[in-house]
């Protein structure tokens, strides 16, 4: 506790130069904003601000642009303002690869006077591995296959879907091609890699009751690929039940969801030994006859209340009552998930809040198709839940135009003013300012990239081994799930205490939490990553290089900050370094530096 309480007055350096919102105060109200701004839309179109203030004169990079700033223009919401390069440098490289730029790269960029250099690094990030680790690591914690929590997946079948991620968001694949390619899957899962998917989320091996597994696959497929979660209506009717949460579920019936799941009743899983009982192997494949039948054993009665000798001969889908025709089922169902416009629409809207940190439809997976048009809202207290659909259908349309390419949607958002508006207001924020997407949401970094930006800072990346894989990684988002490090119990507790979650058991949190914070003071992978020479990851650290470094002393504190936090210091944070060096080493108060650097709210937050 000593060193810490030694480190605490350097952090008066860690406000901001500019206005910076109080924590945790701040954070609970950003949380709140969404919620709040729903509640209060219409009352704000009934008394819109100044028109005049809300003038907006700020470049347009694409249909993005026109469509958001139109409507604060008409509605009379000034945004925010663009970016500084700073600001800019250090959110392109998190959100596109989930890593801080090295010193050298953050004083390229802010010294380029080129004025395509923006979209010019964002095609450059997009190009990198970096960018492939950070996406596949997305699409991994939504699809969640682990060797943890009980888990039947392997370590092979595990690594080979990992790969498999990689590649999808390597070469671009049609995100279409790549959803129907997982759930039309057969096979050996070890042989292909796109089996492991349902493999892992569907099973009759467990004993438990068949058509739990068929519910629970169909209310994850409705969920990540069509936006909306149907678990409730698998035990309860709509009506009387979902009144004040979805109204369009409201409408439909357990039999309306039974009769979908049935599409996955031909579906079985079955487990074969090798030669030499050494390796279990699990096959995927579809019955040529059979159905949904609905029974319940009495010994294992499962989560769901009895059918009443429910028997489902033909599935059909809830979307749109379609029935099926072949008695390929499965496939016959993904081709109706893919090919409906919500598929997309579903796509691109996730994608949205992964960069704009709240979805047009918000929550992503919350969709009500009864609340998503502002211009003909559902009567009662109802917030309006599709912001802005016309560009919602814009983005959809460019999504299908160019075949599905996650990137190409990544491209587009990331080159568009609106996302490069800056998280800082200049005038007075209104709640309701929320919803047109006025300035840009803070987000605290996911644990990964808390554990990445660490490690680079402080230069003490270390080769973290994982099972199976035929060589270590540096980065905790090349990591193919959160079990690993196998090797390095310091990283998983960091990982850990800022909400990594299993992928099974316990979600992801990226909220803050005084448990972290307080890790991020104290825990050893910050404190002993701050001191000279002291982390065994490493011959050297950050601290010991620039303590070395035949230079002012100036010349280090400017590295420091550039190596931390992606920027040089303003004149007054580089005097307040300077004037409390006192008689310390190099090394000493530089160690102090870094480590009040690391617990800022700027390097924790990305803005």
């Amino acid at each position: 506790m000593r060193a810490v309480l030694f480190f605490v007055p350097l952090l008066i350096l860690a406000q901001d130069p500019y206005t910076c919102p109080s924590y945790p105060a701040a954070v609970r109200a950003a949380a709140n904003e969404a919620l709040v701004a729903d509640r209060l839309y219409q009352a704000h179109k009934a008394t819109k601000g100044d028109r005049a203030a809300a003038v907006i004169d700020l470049p347009r990079a694409n249909f993005i642009d026109n469509l958001l700033f139109d409507r604060m223009a008409a509605d009379g919401v000034p945004p925010a303002p663009v970016t500084t390069d700073a600001e800019f440098l250090r959110r392109a490289y998190l959100d596109l690869t989930g890593r801080i730029p090295q010193p050298a790269e953050a004083e390229a960029f802010l010294r380029n006077t080129a004025p395509g250099k923006r979209a010019q690094l964002i095609e450059r990030l997009l190009a990198s591995d970096a960018y492939v680790s950070q996406w596949a690591l997305y699409f991994g914690n939504r699809l969640r296959i682990t060797t943890g929590g009980g888990s039947r997946v392997g370590v092979e079948r595990r690594n080979a879907w990992a790969r498999y991620l990689r590649d999808f968001v390597q070469r671009d694949r049609s995100y279409q091609a790549f959803v129907r390619e997982i759930l039309t899957a057969a096979g050996d899962a070890d042989r292909t890699p796109a089996a492991g998917f349902l493999i892992q989320t569907h099973s009759n091996l467990d004993g438990g009751v068949i058509e739990d597994y068929y519910d629970n696959l169909t209310d994850l497929v409705t969920t990540q690929f069509l936006g909306f979660k149907t678990a409730c209506i698998s035990c309860h009717n709509g009506r009387g039940y979902l009144e004040k949460i979805n109204l369009y579920l409201v409408r439909k019936r357990r039999v309306d969801f039974w009769g979908t799941a049935a599409f996955f009743s031909r579906l079985q899983v079955t487990a074969h030994n090798d030669r030499d009982f050494s390796t279990q192997r699990y096959f995927l494949a579809d019955r040529d006859s059979g159905g949904y039948l609905g029974t319940v054993n009495p010994d294992n009665p499962g989560q769901r209340p009895p059918r009443a000798n429910l028997a489902i001969e033909k599935p059909v889908f809830l979307l749109n009552d379609a029935e099926a025709t072949t008695g390929e089922w499965r496939q016959e169902f993904v081709r109706m998930v893919t090919g409906d416009r919500q598929f997309a629409r579903a796509a691109v809207n996730y994608l949205w809040a992964a960069m704009f940190r709240t979805g047009i439809v918000d929550p992503p997976d919350g969709w009500d198709f009864n609340r998503t048009d502002p211009a003909r809202p559902p009567g009662g207290d109802w917030p309006l839940q599709n912001s802005h659909p016309q560009l919602l259908e814009a983005l959809t349309d460019h999504f299908i135009q160019s075949n599905y390419s996650v990137k190409s949607m990544i491209r587009l958002m990331a080159n568009s003013t609106a996302w490069q508006l800056s998280s800082r207001y200049t005038g007075t924020w209104k709640v309701d300012y929320a919803r047109y997407f006025a300035r840009h949401e803070p987000r605290r970094l996911a644990a990964e990239e808390i554990y990445d930006a660490i490690t680079q800072a402080t230069q003490t990346e270390a080769p973290m081994v994982v099972a199976g894989y035929e060589a270590p990684v540096l980065y905790a988002n090349e990591l193919p799930d959160p079990v690993e490090p196998a090797n390095d119990h310091r990283a998983l507790e960091l990982m850990r205490q800022f909400g990594r979650g299993d992928w099974r058991h316990t979600a992801r949190d990226n909220s803050p939490t005084l448990l972290g914070l307080l890790y991020a003071m104290n825990g050893w992978e910050v404190a002993g990553r701050t001191i000279e020479a002291n982390w065994s990851g490493a011959a050297m650290n950050r601290v010991s290089r620039l303590a070395a470094l035949d230079a002012p002393d100036e010349e280090a504190i400017r590295q420091m900050f550039l190596a931390t936090l992606s920027r040089e210091p303003t004149a007054a944070e580089r005097q307040i370094v300077l004037d409390r060096r006192g008689r310390d080493q190099r090394s000493l108060w530089l160690s102090k530096l870094q480590w009040a650097l690391i617990n800022k709210l700027d390097f924790l937050f990305n803005y």
